[in-house]
């Protein structure tokens, strides 16, 4: 006579865990392991960094039918006291010429930007170099594709919108003006941490 199987019942990781057979230390072994995990989870899995305001004005524009180029050298015409800019292209002789208007007049004009621009063909860089504004450039592994301005600790202008001829005629782009210090301030670490490890160019 055939003996019956006895049917093998399957148990949940949750059982397996939690048998008789798991000694203490295993158990304290995973829950360190557990609380070491929510402790820095942060550190893998960095948050959102918010602005401390909670309503800011903001203004958008989009190309080519709003000519947003107006928009950017009206920003730069009334910038005051800075102007950081973080750029990946570079190429258009109205943001460049505005650019250098204000480092004359006394504004601290800096630009961190991605190292094709040293080899592009209308690179507006020689012309600012010339001027004598500040020029670095970004030590990314990959692309420096930041679009970024900032001006007067206090404006965030950022977008999809490259600082180029096309990205204003041609290109379907955007970019917001965003007033809020508390936003400029996170922005402004980032750009200065960046331009701590870029290299600075000379003409």
């Amino acid at each position: 006579m055939l003996e019956r199987r006895k049917r093998i019942k399957k148990k949940s990781l949750f059982q397996s865990f939690f048998s008789r057979d798991l000694n203490v230390p295993t158990y304290l072994t995973f829950l360190v392991g557990l609380t070491l995990g929510f402790i820095l989870y942060p550190t893998v899995y960095l948050p959102w960094q918010a602005s401390s305001s909670e309503k800011v004005p903001l203004r958008v524009c989009f190309s080519p039918e709003g000519q947003c180029t107006d928009k950017i050298v009206d920003a730069i015409n009334s910038a005051q006291s800075s102007i950081s800019v973080a750029a990946y292209a570079f190429t258009c002789p109205r943001i460049a010429e505005a650019l250098r208007d204000a480092y004359k007049r006394g504004v601290d004009v800096k630009l961190l930007v991605d190292r094709s621009q040293l080899k592009e063909k209308y690179s507006q860089l020689p012309f600012l170099l010339k001027k004598g504004i500040p020029v670095y450039i970004d030590s990314a592994e990959g692309l420096a594709h930041n679009k970024i301005m900032l001006f007067d600790n206090r404006w965030v202008l950022t977008g999809s919108f490259n600082f180029t001829r096309a990205a204003n005629s041609k290109n379907a782009e955007n970019i917001l003006l965003i007033d809020d210090p508390s936003l400029a301030q996170i922005y402004k670490k980032n750009w200065e941490s960046r331009v701590e490890r870029a290299k600075r160019i000379f003409e």
